[in-house]
């Protein structure tokens, strides 16, 4: 009987080891299936940190090329915050970060009292801090189609014990011709191998972003180095009759702005730290008071500085969707546009300060992104208004015809560009709403709101009426009006 007992714990612990080896890959799904289901590949590319009008500063011969191919929008609309990890897997599950629980590249997880950093590889491949969301790839091998992930935040992790067929551990170091050599050999695999999704990511663009800035000479030669790159792959794949055989998607997380650390906001000569825990700084820092009152510290936060907001978490602005999940902070402090939440100089720190950032509000013009989609799928020649992130998964589902899981998107957005019909009808009208102009840009089935530094995505509800959330503007004839956050547009009265 002893005997039997140690046999047995001596295979439960080989048995442990080997799904150490693994990566536990006895409860986790990765493995090529027996019968793959066939249908036309979908490449998803994120050029990390790539402002919307790069695309008008730079040269990009790639992208344009894409885009005239297909279809461009004016820019995408991301969520809140404008921070990698949270608008990635919110580009690949359509769900706000709220929902999703990917709230920031560093966070504060109560229920399980640990921390999440970007830099922690063990934290990044740890599925627990995924579980609030269905990405794309885990719907497509649930539904039999093979995928590969070239980097992609999550995508590490056994998320619903599931993994990309194919998948590679983050590393940064590795080269760009690599990247797109490895994709071309995933597309060169044999029918009941070859992934039907796969995902591209770059970050040359951001680094460069945050070191010289967003129109840098710097940025110029990363755009430029990733847009090259880019060509290479679409030569490659014309030079074997498949770039018409294959549908392109090409995103950015965020934009970049300008900042001057001495605009930098330090926190804790306005107000005392003790017992607060901060889990995120920057553009927006997220503090959990601890013992202390929430109401007390937004009180006496919206006091300190007068480039700061401050809110409880039932408070938050309703059109960040932020509110919900638990890993969301007792309390969200916000800086203005171009100011910096800290607690230290830059040079005390002894860093060199970026003169780049991201994180702001996603509204603001400047954190909007890009969306360029190319394939036999997609209208050619086709312009839309600013598009939302969360609306890709749907966009993705119906490429790869897949039941989608629970989303907050709607393909509405994207669905008349779909298709081999006329191209849809694409207008701007500016509107003199009261000595404040506004810009509505209209597409078939929603419409991008520019009004000064900003860029609201609406969708349509009524014929010429456009809502989202504490957002509305209805056009009749010669006039319009709407609300925005709250505050009236009135009188507002067309423009020639």
């Amino acid at each position: 009987m002893i005997r039997n007992i140690a046999r047995f714990s001596g295979c439960l612990a080989l048995l442990g080891l080997i799904a150490l080896i693994t990566g536990c890959r006895l409860g986790c799904h990765s493995e090529l299936r027996d019968d793959p289901r066939q249908t036309t590949p979908l490449l998803l590319v994120s050029i990390d940190g790539f402002r919307y009008d790069y695309l008008d500063h730079f040269e990009t011969p790639a992208l344009d090329r894409l885009a005239r191919d297909g279809l461009r929008a004016d820019s995408l609309h991301q969520v809140f915050p404008t921070k990698t990890f949270a608008t990635h897997y919110s580009l690949v599950t359509g769900l706000h970060p709220g929902t999703h629980g990917v709230v920031a590249n560093n966070m504060w997880d109560p229920r399980r009292q640990s921390r999440f950093s970007l830099r922690d590889r063990e934290a990044v491949s740890d599925g627990y801090w995924y579980q609030g969301g269905e990405p794309i790839w885990v719907t497509a091998e649930r539904q039999r189609l093979i995928t590969a992930t070239y980097f992609w935040p999550g995508s590490e992790a056994c998320i619903g014990r599931v993994r990309p067929t194919y998948w590679k551990p983050y590393d940064g170091r590795v080269a760009h011709a690599e990247r797109i050599d490895q994709i071309l050999d995933w597309l060169d695999l044999p029918p009941d191998q070859r992934p039907a999704f796969l995902t591209l990511y770059f970050s040359a663009v951001d680094s460069a972003g945050h070191r010289g800035g967003p129109l840098s000479e710097m940025t110029r030669a990363a755009v430029a180095d990733v847009d090259g790159h880019l060509g290479d792959l679409l030569d490659a794949l014309e030079a074997d009759n498949r770039l018409d055989a294959i549908n392109i998607i090409v995103v950015s997380d965020h934009g970049m702005s300008d900042v001057d650390t001495q605009r930098s906001i330090l926190l804790n000569e306005l107000i005392d730290l003790t017992g607060l825990n901060i889990s995120d700084w920057g553009p927006a820092a997220q503090i959990w008071t601890g013992a202390r009152d929430p109401q007390d510290l937004v009180a006496e936060l919206r006091e300190a500085h007068p480039h700061l907001r401050a809110w409880r978490r039932d408070e938050i602005p309703a059109r960040y969707h932020f509110g919900s999940h638990r890993r969301v902070p007792d309390v969200l402090v916000e800086a203005d546009p171009g100011w910096l939440i800290t607690a230290a100089p830059f040079a005390a720190n002894d860093r060199s300060p970026p003169l780049g950032m991201h994180g702001w509000d996603p509204a603001l013009a400047e954190m909007h992104g890009v969306f360029i989609a190319r394939g036999p799928d997609f209208i050619a020649g086709t312009r839309s208004p600013a598009v939302h992130s969360v609306d890709l998964y749907a966009l993705m589902a119906e490429l790869l015809d897949l039941q989608p899981a629970e989303h907050e998107g709607r393909l509405e957005a994207f669905s008349p560009y779909l298709g081999d019909g006329p191209a849809p009808a694409y207008r701007a009208e500016r509107f003199d709403c009261r000595s404040e102009i506004v810009e509505a840009r209209i597409g078939a089935q929603h419409m991008a709101l520019h009004i000064g530094e900003f860029i609201h995505v609406l969708d349509r509800v009524g014929d010429g009426h456009f809502e989202a959330v504490d957002l509305a503007f209805e056009i009749d004839g010669e006039t319009a009006g709407g609300r925005v956050d709250g505050r009236s547009l009135e009188g507002c009265r067309r423009l020639p």
